[in-house]
């Protein structure tokens, strides 16, 4: 008789309860919370990642336009691709001589910048 009871009440506990439920549903809620969340990161990171690349394409051309042309400027603003640099002319001592070189800022779009240093030659 008691194997039987076991047998009845389990057939009768087959669905889930409210309480059981509620919390399945707030931690499914959490979870995609926490997706959505990672996806906005994602997404604000690879712009960043992206304006990083274009500053680094930017430096670079200011770089050679600098070993190219003898008359570069040692400032100016190219409003074409939003970029603009500013230099100072540096030195470093080294044994019997020194190293002169152009610490040259680049910036693009007047929020991200970065130094670039250029040999005299």
């Amino acid at each position: 008789m008691i194997k039987i009871n076991k047998l009845q009440d389990r057939k009768k506990n087959k669905g889930f309860t409210l309480m059981e439920v509620l919390i399945s549903v707030a931690i499914a809620g959490l979870v995609i919370t926490a997706g959505f969340k990672l996806i906005a990161m994602s997404y604000r990171l690879l712009g960043e990642v992206e304006a990083e690349r274009e500053l680094v394409a930017a430096a670079q051309r200011i770089w050679l336009r600098f070993r190219v042309d003898p008359g570069m400027p040692d400032s100016g603003k190219d409003d074409k691709n939003n970029i603009s640099w500013s230099t100072e002319n540096d030195s470093l001592p080294f044994e019997d001589y020194e190293i002169s070189f152009k610490r040259v800022k680049v910036t693009l779009n007047e929020t991200r910048s970065m130094i670039i240093y250029v040999p005299d030659d």
